[in-house]
């Protein structure tokens, strides 16, 4: 059920250990840049926009290019500011973690960043995530035995700081377990054969009428908020987080061309962080509700996907399917019951 209200969220983002601490390697220096070919939620939206579900798109192609992926979990609290290499993501993820804050998985297909982090530690839904990129490479820096148990079952590739090989270095400016960073370029090449992206599902098309106006985003987790802004000028969603704008070390605001909310269900993984909290584990197989938000326009899908190696589907009411703005996508794994307010 969908009901008119106006969340206003605030939280403070608070540090959240890694499921297990990382050795540090020797420094590895930066690359070049690199270019490369059951309740349902409450999500809210203004009271005067009229809904209406986004009509059929008659063309439509792969979000993602041809080049080889390269999958990045980054750190997404306070400390971590400026965040590294997130701007040149082609997907962004936003994924609950424990202690309510949250963690990014950075996809790069399109263009590989001199370097990309902080580098944090990889939690077991990562696995399901990735399931329907195929064999790609996969960074992080710390696994539990549960997660790294999980991951091995996948395709990706591991490049992981732990398991060796280079492709990062440790930023004396940064404090651990925030100076993780790694060059995407060597980490690609230790890939060996990092693949280009199977179908996620995931396809850009032209604008269709139907949208209602949109122009900004908000959620809050229990201790991290992010939000959206349309910049008609850009033509773009301008970023915050934690009621910051999200900019590069260089100051350049980070932006998506779409925005996907899908609305999740989560459970407890036997799985606990050092202090003892559990890791939800987040169940994106199955279908549930999604808002898409692309050039200052929202539109009501429907998210569905079958298996691991399904691709997530997106729908409208008459089942044409849901396309994208090309660019840059972030994606917000929003548990069920929490609110998403549009306006």
């Amino acid at each position: 059920m969908i009901r008119s209200a106006f969340a206003i969220c605030l939280s403070a983002a608070l540090l959240v250990a890694c499921s297990s601490t990382p050795p540090a390697p020797a420094p590895s220096s930066p690359a070049t840049t690199t270019a490369v070919p059951t309740t349902s939620a409450p999500i809210t939206t203004s009271a005067a926009a009229p809904t209406s579900t986004l009509p059929a798109v008659p063309v439509s192609a792969p979000l993602l290019g041809p080049g080889p992926v390269l999958a990045v979990k980054i750190d997404n609290t306070s400390p971590a500011r400026p965040r590294i290499g997130v701007d040149a993501a082609d997907i962004v993820y936003v994924e609950p973690v424990e202690a309510g804050l949250t963690r990014l998985l950075a996809i790069y297909a399109s263009t590989l960043p001199p370097e990309v982090g902080p580098v944090r530690s990889a939690r077991e839904s990562d696995a399901v995530l990735l399931g329907n990129y195929g064999r790609v490479a996969f960074a992080y820096s710390g696994a539990s035995p549960i997660t790294t148990s999980e991951i091995v079952k996948g395709p990706q590739i591991n490049v992981s700081m732990d398991s060796g090989g280079g492709g990062y270095r440790r930023a004396g400016d940064r404090k651990a377990p925030y100076n993780v960073i790694g060059t995407p370029a060597a980490l690609v090449a230790r890939a060996g054969g990092s693949a280009p992206a199977g179908d996620i599902g995931f396809r850009t098309g032209p604008g269709a009428s139907g949208g209602r106006p949109a122009t900004s985003l908000a959620t809050a987790y229990p201790l991290a908020r992010v939000a959206f802004t349309w910049d008609a000028t850009l033509g773009r969603y301008l970023v915050t987080t934690d009621g910051r704008p999200e900019v590069t070390a260089a100051g350049t605001p980070v932006s998506a061309a779409s925005v996907l909310v899908q609305m999740i269900r989560t459970h407890p993984s036997t799985n606990r962080d050092v202090n003892g909290v559990f890791t939800p584990v987040l169940e994106l197989l199955g279908k549930g509700e999604a808002k898409v938000l692309r050039g200052g326009a929202a539109y009501d899908a429907t998210w569905e996907r079958a298996t691991n190696a399904s691709p997530t589907r997106l729908t409208g009411s008459s089942g044409a399917e849901v396309t994208l703005a090309a660019g840059p996508l972030w994606v917000l794994l929003v548990p069920v019951g929490q609110s998403v307010t549009i306006s």
